[in-house]
């Protein structure tokens, strides 16, 4: 998992560019957009779920662990809440949402207090993403080089439609890192300690992903399950976890690279 680890950094050196400066804001994020709402998961307070992103602007510096990100058009992204009665309701722009870099610029965390949730009259939540959203770094005191109208502009607009263009094409890896993804965020509510829970809990999100457990991209995803249970043996279930993120990560490093090389923005 070290090995891992420094891969991961490697990577996360790859999208650094020409602005060194160490108090500039860090770079937008493309957020893609989900099939459907994908459900929030509430421990200790705060209702959460990981979401694939890409690097857009590679001049700027890639956000560093637990930075802050908001929705660069909050009408892309829709809170869907459960009530009592089955029925749901839709929010855009929800008080207290926000996105958090877990890692590197591939994966961000949507939270938001489950005091919240339940002050909509909810029992659950679910989040959806819609075309062409955008993350845009929250601004921070000590920015000496912060984000202009023009930049954002830019990297919403003609870079965010590239990069959609880019994930078009690559349906067999964003289906891959999608599927594991739901693994790695339905771990929030059941750890799955054991082989056999892991397998339970593949079985139905396999059984549940819109393009059908028989895809190329599902196929790769159990894989990936068998080749991460080693590391739950050794290291238990977060090393299982662990792994199922790297992998996550991988394939979306894979697809940002395709796109800075189609786009003439990598070297």
């Amino acid at each position: 998992m070290h090995r891992f680890l420094n891969i991961i950094s490697l990577a996360a050196v790859a999208c650094l560019g020409g602005i060194s400066d160490a108090f500039a804001a860090p770079q937008i994020l493309a957020l893609l957009e989900t099939s459907e709402p994908t459900p929030l998961v509430c421990t200790e307070g705060v209702c959460r779920a990981e979401f694939s992103t890409l690097c857009l602007q590679k001049e700027r510096h890639s956000p560093q662990i637990n930075a802050v990100y908001l929705p660069a058009d909050a009408a892309k992204i829709v809170l869907v809440l459960r009530r009592t009665d089955g029925g749901t309701m839709r929010i855009q722009d929800p008080p207290g949402l926000r996105f958090v870099v877990p890692r590197i610029y591939v994966s961000a965390t949507a939270e938001i207090p489950e005091a919240e949730i339940f002050r909509l009259g909810a029992v659950g939540a679910a989040l959806e993403i819609g075309p062409l959203a955008s993350l845009i770094p929250a601004p921070e005191p000590g920015d000496t080089i912060p984000l202009t109208p023009d930049e954002i502009a830019k990297a919403t607009g003609p870079l965010r439609m590239a990069a959609r263009r880019t994930v078009t094409r690559q349906q067999t890896m964003i289906q891959a890192a999608r599927a594991t993804n739901r693994l790695v965020n339905a771990m929030w509510a059941e750890p799955a300690a054991t082989h056999a829970a892991q397998n339970a809990l593949w079985t139905r999100i396999a059984g549940s992903l819109p393009e059908g457990r028989a895809s190329a991209g599902a196929e790769q995803a159990a894989e990936i399950v068998r080749v991460c249970q080693s590391y739950e043996e050794k290291q238990g279930v977060e090393g299982f976890r662990g792994c199922l993120q790297f992998r996550h990560d991988q394939f979306m490093f894979g697809i940002n690279h395709i796109y800075w090389h189609g786009n003439g923005i990598g070297s």
